[in-house]
């Protein structure tokens, strides 16, 4: 059944237990007023709506039902007024178009008022003496009046209604849209039952339909990535126990096995006494965000061309080793030759391939713990940890041999040898910018010497053949 169908439908069913209501109330009123129930009212009554209510719970036409309800109001109204036309009876029957009012549909408001028009005129000239004792014939134009004016205030009312009701569903549909677009679920946590309701968004976010976290409230902590789930925790006791709202940042993982980055805004809500009753909160899917800021922290951090760090993140990884003091620390420094000939020759493209295969020649050389930094150009600098003059010796030895094996490049083979010099600081305690440019300085005299050298804190620079 369609929506607008559905909406009608239960309007039926709510206005057939008024009309059961207003028949029963009638029944009993009579009966206490006069003593007996009047002769014709109680059986048409009971017969119009028997028919009425297996008409409504066919649930087959809906707005024929709605249109033979309004109609029905007049025929119990009819019964009620010919079997005993008194004034308050009339009066009532002045309901008829405001219940109307309940539809919101212009079908029923002006089939009511036209109806109610009608019937206001026939029981003028039909019991005038009894119900309007004393009018004049043309005195009805004023019940006409009033009937005009209620049917108009109920166009109005129910133009203005659906017009409320229509921006509403937009400003509705709007909200849902952007909800759907950006993946967010929206839950309540009742702290009296301990049950766990969520939106439908979190089918979308996590996989997990809105019935698994009735059925299962832990469903929500369980699906958060084992190493988060302190986060959460803390989340929550800022919220239960700060009475105050809280917002976090964690991974879940999703029904199909997916890792997601959510961040939930959470906050109590408190009773009329300031008891906290219940938290309420939101959860959005900021995986896209979090995979952009690891994106910009990597490219703070790293070489665009060869992905190797840069000179900041080598700077900060010596820091940290430098800051514990434990473990000696050496530093390489590596320049090509012949790098210029190869871009002159072959091009950028043939340059910058070839840096990428040093980079990766490079760091698959050095342990974890170490690292290969690209200083710019075709300078590299490599960080040694726990390591002595000797390893560090075999270390440079091996970054030569491995650089010298030469490159293929369109059929071409290239070669690109390079110059090392480094330094060694035993007690890891060494100045950064001081061991790069010592470490320099020996690259540079084994470039013009055509040997190796090295350079310790301890000591002065020393030489060894190639």
């Amino acid at each position: 059944m369609h929506k607008e169908a559905e909406l009608i439908h239960q309007k039926n069913i709510l206005m057939l237990k008024i009309l059961w209501g207003f028949f029963t109330i009638a029944n009993i009123i009579n009966l206490l007023v006069e003593g007996k129930l009047a002769p014709v009212y109680p059986l048409a009554g009971l017969i119009l709506l028997t028919l009425l209510t297996g008409v409504v719970l066919q649930k087959r036409w809906p707005s024929f039902t709605m249109m033979l309800t309004v109609c029905f109001l007049f025929v119990f109204f009819y019964f009620l007024i010919t079997g005993d036309p008194y004034l308050p009876n009339f009066i009532f029957m002045a309901l008829a178009p405001l219940l109307s009012l309940f539809y919101h549909d212009f079908r029923a408001v002006l089939l009511s008022g036209i109806l109610f028009i009608l019937s206001s005129i026939y029981y003028f000239f039909a019991y005038q003496d009894v119900l309007f004792p004393g009018f004049q014939g043309r005195e009805v134009s004023y019940l006409i009046s009033f009937g005009a004016f209620i049917t108009v205030f109920s166009i109005i009312h129910t133009r203005l209604t659906r017009s409320l009701w229509r921006r509403a569903g937009q400003s509705e549909e709007r909200l849902r849209t952007i909800l759907d677009s950006v993946s967010i679920g929206i839950w309540t946590f009742d702290l009296s039952t301990m049950q766990i309701e969520v939106s439908d968004g979190f089918e979308q976010l996590t996989g997990f339909s809105p019935k698994v976290f009735q059925t299962n409230s832990q469903q929500i902590n369980e699906m958060i990535y084992p190493e988060d789930r302190e986060i959460f925790k803390e989340f929550q006791q800022e919220m239960i126990f700060g009475r105050s709202s809280a917002i976090c940042e964690y991974r879940i993982v999703c029904r199909n096995g997916t890792v997601k980055w959510v961040q939930n805004r959470g906050m109590p809500y408190f009773n009329h006494l300031n008891h906290m009753v219940r938290l309420e909160g939101v959860m959005i899917d900021i995986t896209d965000r979090k995979q952009m800021e690891e994106t910009i922290e990597h490219l703070a951090y790293h070489d665009e061309l060869t992905g190797l760090p840069n000179r900041t993140l080598f700077s900060k990884r010596f820091e940290e080793y430098a800051n514990q003091g434990k473990f000696s620390l050496a530093i390489l420094f590596i320049d090509l030759n012949d790098f210029k000939e190869v871009n002159d020759t072959f091009g950028h493209d043939a340059g910058d391939l070839l840096l990428k295969d040093i980079a990766g020649r490079l760091t698959s050389i050095v342990r974890e713990q170490d690292m290969v930094c690209r200083l710019g150009g075709d300078e590299f600098l490599v960080l040694l940890v726990d390591i002595d003059e000797s390893r560090v010796v075999k270390v440079a030895d091996r970054i030569k041999a491995s650089l010298s094996e030469g490159y293929l490049y369109q059929g071409y083979r290239l070669t690109a040898g390079a110059s090392i010099g480094f330094c060694v600081a035993p007690s890891g305690t060494g100045d950064l910018e001081e061991m790069i440019r010592q470490a320099d300085e020996a690259m540079y005299g084994a470039k013009k010497s055509r040997v190796r050298q090295y350079l310790s804190q301890q000591e002065k620079v020393a030489s060894h053949e190639i």
